[in-house]
């Protein structure tokens, strides 16, 4: 199943490509030091999460305990670490966190796509960095709200940083009112990945499906 993506969303996608992935859930008033964020993400792309969230937790506790990109980081390691309950812990904390210190300020600025998610699950291979990620408010389809999106997947080349492919979860009236995995290329084309019905899907089931149609 093929169809075309408004022209408003091919923006939004041109802009969220633009963006570099390390650039997750920031807020101008996290003064978490870059240094401290490059030794988090080098232990991830080792895959050993056990590092990453000791120097996570050492920065909490050092710097913001309500910093969004830091509690970004530690679900990132609690789902690598298959630590699921805790990791469903730290999603709650972080939309409380964000409905406390960045809710009215994102919906007077009219849902700026550079602060509508959050990273909860980062998938490492040897040549491709799935990062997946959920919207703090369901994000509108269009102007009308005729539905929206909940999560989306971008895969990137490890090497050269670059968005290779993008997914994302919608529910409106293109989709039947189902919850639909597709995926959208840089020119607007979205080829649904899978059908989810009438349930919001597992986040991490999506993973492993984002990663089974793409071969890792």
């Amino acid at each position: 199943m093929k169809t075309f993506i408004s022209k408003r969303f091919q923006i939004l996608l041109s802009l969220f490509l633009a963006f570099n992935f390390l650039n997750i859930s920031l807020n101008a008033q996290d003064k978490t030091s870059t240094a401290a964020i490059e030794k988090i993400w080098e232990n991830i792309y080792s895959q050993d999460f056990i590092s990453a969230k000791k120097l996570v937790q050492k920065e909490l506790q050092s710097s913001n305990s309500e910093s969004l990109q830091l509690l970004s980081l530690m679900e990132i390691c609690l789902n690598g670490l298959e630590r699921y309950k805790q990791a469903d812990e730290s999603r709650k904390k972080i939309l409380n966190v964000w409905e406390k210190n960045h809710k009215k300020a994102y919906l007077e600025e009219n849902y700026p796509l550079n602060l509508a998610t959050w990273t909860r699950m980062a998938v490492v291979t040897p040549n491709i960095l799935v990062l997946g990620a959920e919207y703090y408010l369901p994000y509108p389809v269009n102007a009308k709200r005729e539905g929206f999106y909940y999560h989306k997947f971008t895969a990137y080349n490890r090497y050269s940083k670059h968005a290779i492919k993008f997914f994302k979860l919608e529910n409106s009236p293109k989709t039947e009112k189902e919850y639909r995995l597709f995926e959208i290329s840089e020119e607007g084309e979205a080829k649904l990945v899978k059908n989810y019905g009438n349930t919001l899907p597992d986040f991490r089931d999506e993973m492993k499906d984002v990663m089974k149609y793409i071969n890792l």
